[in-house]
């Protein structure tokens, strides 16, 4: 008898578990950019008179991504 009953306990706790989940909001889902929406960004961003200095920006990213 009490063997049924443990199994018995074991099985719901697992089909409880499976049930919740991981817990995760699969309605959280981190924003991915296109490639349009980048280029508008970096023409709304990028102007003439600051080219020089948002390129140096981008270098110096590169430069730290490598190492």
């Amino acid at each position: 008898m009490l063997r049924k009953l443990l199994i018995l306990a074991v099985a719901g706790v697992l089909c409880i578990s499976s049930l919740s989940g991981c817990g995760k909001d699969p309605g959280e889902q981190e924003e991915v950019k296109t490639f349009s929406q980048h280029k508008a960004d970096a023409e709304k961003e990028i102007t003439a008179e600051n080219m020089d200095d948002e390129l140096a920006k981008i270098e110096k990213e590169m430069t730290n991504e490598d190492n």
